[in-house]
């Protein structure tokens, strides 16, 4: 759809429904009484000068069929743009117009604190989820199957310079999301961008384009999203977005924060799928036991637990009578480490009675689950594992008592952090000797 402003661009629409034997191109333009349709309705304003329109058209296809990009000003130059839709009744449309800027590739996602970088097909589903809250809608869970069917799409449409729902050489939109593993479904819709160099451009585009592509992201009908994203720098648009919605017979999903890719705190919010069906529903994390069954909400406040590392995953079961479904979700955890002291220094003169210090106290900053654990058995740590902040003793047992300095490591993990605590023991002859050191100052 194009941009709203009051300029003009060329652009061109096809649509399934109703498709077109050739994508003529035609001035379209924003004004009180709409935009130009896919079917080539002109406003009014453009009616009344449809000479200058055909004629400039005219002049635009043979640019178009000598390879020169048409300018009008600063408008229609750099990647162009294009947007469509389709869903299970059937209904689609596919838009292309000009960008007013270049785009370029964009620049990548960084890690944080180890956690991997978010797909830019799973960014899809958390943004969208953020327009559907506004709107008091449930989040979509990320399927991996609908992943795998958006990033082949995208993938194709890159490799083949295509921009369609259905490219040559590939199975039509249905089967390749049946291809991917996703049947049985009750529902099913595709979104798809070029041109777009990020996530949330393609959302935005999406969310002030045609009703089709706003009602397949609001839509209560989908309970299940997965995008797809792919480049080529020789292609028309470069940049190629694809987001499959689906909803499924008996599968009702769990999600974990509105299918954030990450969470710095182990509390947090699930949405459970099943209103209307479900009677009771229960929880577990990976690896944890199941809780005890309890009245069914579509809302639940939960605490993850570390399980194996990041990400961790939540279970939940839903149950009907004697008819129980289960699902589950993932999420990365970006929970922060610091400890301190970051170096212990012991002394131990021949025949003393303790060392000097006797201890240490070290202080563990942590929003979760930590183990503490030392490459020495000499080294003593008072606690082995924990969550959230804590402090611990270390003191020294049984130590080597050879004159020399003796070294370990007190190594302290989370998962996304390690943090490394040396230890030196001091072995001397003799007692200490207690010495005073004048202070000097100048006035």
């Amino acid at each position: 759809m194009p941009p709203e402003d009051n300029s003009f661009e060329l652009w061109r629409a096809s649509s399934r429904r109703h498709k077109a034997r050739s994508a003529f191109p035609f001035l379209g333009g924003t004004t009180k009484d709409g935009l130009a349709s896919t079917m080539g309705i002109m406003p009014e304003r453009l009616r009344r000068n449809h000479i200058i329109g055909l004629a400039v058209g005219c002049l635009a296809v043979l640019l178009l069929a000598v390879g020169v990009h048409p300018s009008w000003g600063e408008e229609g130059t750099g990647t162009p743009l294009a947007l469509g839709y389709v869903n299970s009744d059937g209904e689609t449309s596919v838009v292309q117009l000009t960008a007013a800027e270049p785009l370029g590739q964009g620049s990548p996602e960084l890690t944080v604190l180890g956690v991997p970088a978010e797909p830019e097909g799973h960014q899809l589903v958390r943004l969208t989820n953020a327009r559907r809250a506004n709107q008091g809608l449930p989040p979509l869970k990320a399927a991996w199957e609908l992943m795998d069917a958006g990033q082949y799409h995208s993938e194709w449409m890159a490799s083949h310079n295509c921009f369609d729902h259905n490219c040559p050489g590939e199975p039509d939109w249905k089967q390749r999301i049946l291809n991917a593993g996703y049947s049985n479904y009750t529902h099913l819709g595709e979104n798809i961008a070029a041109g777009h160099p990020t996530a949330g451009d393609a959302v935005q585009a999406w969310m002030k384009s045609s009703e089709g592509h706003r009602e397949n992201m609001l839509s209560a009908d989908f309970r299940e999203a997965g995008g797809g994203y792919a480049y080529s720098a020789n292609s028309d648009h470069h940049h190629y977005w694809t987001m499959d919605f689906g909803a499924r017979n008996e599968v009702f999903p769990v999600v974990i924060n509105q299918e954030a890719w990450s969470t710095p705190s182990l509390d947090v919010e699930l949405y459970v799928y099943g209103q209307g069906w479900a009677e009771e529903m229960r929880f577990r994390n990976e690896g944890g036991t199941w809780s005890e069954w309890e009245t069914y909400s579509c809302n639940k406040a939960w605490t993850l637990s570390m399980g194996t590392g990041s990400p961790t995953v939540v279970y939940a079961q839903i149950k009907r009578g004697s008819t129980v479904l289960g699902s589950s979700d993932e999420i990365h955890l970006d929970i922060e480490l610091a400890v301190t002291p970051d170096q212990m220094v012991f002394l131990w003169p021949t025949g003393s009675s303790e060392t000097t210090p006797s201890q240490y106290s070290m202080h563990i900053d942590a929003a979760a689950g930590w183990t503490a654990t030392a490459n020495r058995e000499w080294i003593k740590v008072s606690q082995a594992l924990g969550s959230g902040p804590a402090t611990v003793t270390v003191n020294l047992e049984d130590f080597p008592q050879t004159v020399g300095v003796h070294t370990g490591i007190i190594t302290v993990e989370s998962p996304q952090m390690t943090v490394e605590v040396l230890v030196s023991l001091s072995v001397t002859e003799g007692a200490l000797q207690e010495g005073y050191v004048p202070l000097m100052s100048r006035g």
